[in-house]
């Protein structure tokens, strides 16, 4: 039964089911921003991930425990009965006797939430008796991450991550005050998911320790890589036919690709076609079949998963196959599975992906014509497609407040102020509406090249004909107008180094000229 409205929690409450529940759901992004993060590991730009990941990571938890503080006393409604998944719990919560001796371990209320259109509802709800004991059933709308929370007397003890699976029988008991000690969930469904996500906290550590090492060489990323993989392809040989496992198998073959082509392919065999990953799994091995075989090879590839795959995952799959066409210079042909993913798939939520997709197919690919512009940059310089005739533009599409264009700013200026504005400029699009924000950049700052910005925002014409779904995102145009290449999240490196090439060219020319 959903419970009073309370919008700054429920906002929160679908955040954090975001994140739990969006593992193994992510889609390509839209227009192929997600061929750009395709570069080999070695690549440093792989250091922004670890750190994003970490940063989410903290913020999330820190999130997650004020969340629930605001709203601990809830009331002990059911959920609904038309939930389909049911696990049964029971156990026992007590106190130590060197805090209350009473032996009165009555009032402590445990809990399973969730969100509900726009509401908290509760999965299931139980209050201990005077020996502390208590059971209760969880119904949940699909099997997940749900938050679970103790409180006793309007305080909160503990807050925890319940896995629902349907026919799942949970015990848990726990004498507090628990210190910094997790609520004891036991099952096996909580014990695979224990294992993979402290083999992800793991990891994060050891690339944060590598990373901030003075020993740092990017092989030391694949090496950790390489054991965190074995490690998560462990636990599912442990938890066979557990959520945890699944995702645990699924998420050793994905994070390999690059680094072990062979060991991916090789170990895709063994996931089920059923697993709720089966997306990601296959989209990372169409690369390393790519990188093993070849285009052609990669494209039959995701073609014999497409018969394959259970029908709620087919849409996925030949997104992957647009990729496929699009990395192998057939345009026509991803335009065409473009088209025909929209038709097959209308209520998919690859509809739109597929719409912005045929979009930068028609558009955006290199050797096509930059798309036409014409704005006014902050000291109101008109600035157009016409105006920069002659010269190349770095067209760069930023959040003065997104981490990644941040960290990259020092460098960005830097090779800003090193072209030459008699044959390169720099224009630099802000997609944030607000010109307080924007204006706050030149605080005591200079930054070179040209800054436009709009109370539109995402909607400004230029973000909406360069298509820009992920950023940062730059264009790199020629002095014909056209495209050379397109470079999206922490890429700066891959621009920096296409620029030299182009400066050395040019330099090159300049010296023959010259003789």
């Amino acid at each position: 039964m959903a419970e009073s409205k309370n919008s700054s929690l429920t906002e929160e409450m679908v955040g954090y089911e975001k994140i739990i529940k969006g593992a193994g759901s992510e889609k390509p992004q839209a227009g192929f921003d997600a061929l750009e993060f395709s570069d080999h590991p070695f690549n440093d730009p792989s250091i922004n991930f670890v750190l994003d990941m970490h940063i989410s990571e903290r913020t999330n938890y820190l999130t997650f425990i004020s969340l629930f503080v605001a709203v601990i006393l809830f009331a002990g409604c059911g959920s609904d009965s038309e939930y389909p998944i049911r696990s049964e719990v029971e156990g026992t919560l007590r106190i130590l006797a060197a805090i209350d001796s009473t032996g009165d371990f009555s009032g402590f209320r445990i809990s399973v939430l969730t969100q509900k259109d726009g509401d908290v509802d509760t999965l299931g709800t139980a209050v201990t008796e005077r020996d502390g004991v208590f059971s209760m059933t969880v119904r949940a709308p699909e099997k997940g991450i749900y938050p679970i929370l103790v409180e006793r007397g309007g305080t909160t003890l503990s807050i925890g991550e319940f896995v629902a699976v349907d026919g799942d029988s949970v015990s848990i008991s726990a004498t507090f005050p628990l210190g910094t000690r997790p609520l004891p969930i036991l099952s096996e469904e909580n014990a695979a998911w224990t294992a993979y996500k402290n083999t992800k906290a793991q990891h994060n550590r050891s690339m944060l320790d590598l990373l901030e090492s003075d020993s740092y060489r990017p092989q030391g990323l694949g090496l950790i890589t390489a054991q965190t993989s074995t490690i998560l392809w462990s636990i599912q040989s442990s938890y066979a036919g557990t959520m945890g496992g699944d995702l645990a198998m699924a998420e050793s073959i994905v994070m390999m690709e690059g680094w072990n082509d062979s060991t991916v392919v090789a170990r895709l065999a063994q996931v089920s076609l059923d697993n709720e990953s089966i997306v990601e799994v296959v989209r990372a091995a169409r690369r390393s079949v790519a990188r093993l075989s070849g285009g052609k090879a990669s494209i039959d590839f995701i073609r014999d998963y497409l018969a394959r795959v259970p029908e709620s995952k087919q849409a996925g799959i030949m997104a992957e196959l647009v990729v496929a066409f699009a990395d192998s210079g057939m345009t026509v042909e991803a335009v065409a599975a473009s088209t025909d993913l929209r038709r097959l798939y209308p209520d998919s939520e690859w509809f739109d992906w597929a719409a912005r997709a045929t979009y930068d197919l028609e558009n955006l690919q290199p050797g096509m014509d930059a798309p036409v512009y014409s704005v006014t940059s902050r000291e109101g310089v008109e600035l157009s497609s016409s105006s920069m005739s002659g010269k190349f533009v770095v067209l760069e599409f930023f959040n003065p407040l997104e981490q990644i264009w941040r960290r990259e700013l020092q460098a960005r200026d830097g090779i800003a102020g090193a072209l030459t504005q008699s044959a390169f400029e720099t224009i630099s699009v802000s997609v944030e509406p607000d010109s307080v924000i924007n204006e706050a950049l030149f605080d005591g700052d200079d930054h070179p090249g040209h800054f436009i910005w709009s109370d539109l925002g995402l909607d400004h014409q230029i973000v909406k004909d360069y298509n820009v779904n992920v950023l940062p995102t730059r264009f790199l145009i020629n002095p014909d107008g056209i495209i050379v290449a397109r470079y999206t999240g922490p890429a700066l490196a891959n621009l920096e180094r296409d620029l030299a090439t182009i400066i050395a060219d040019l330099n090159d020319i300049a010296a023959r000229l010259s003789q």
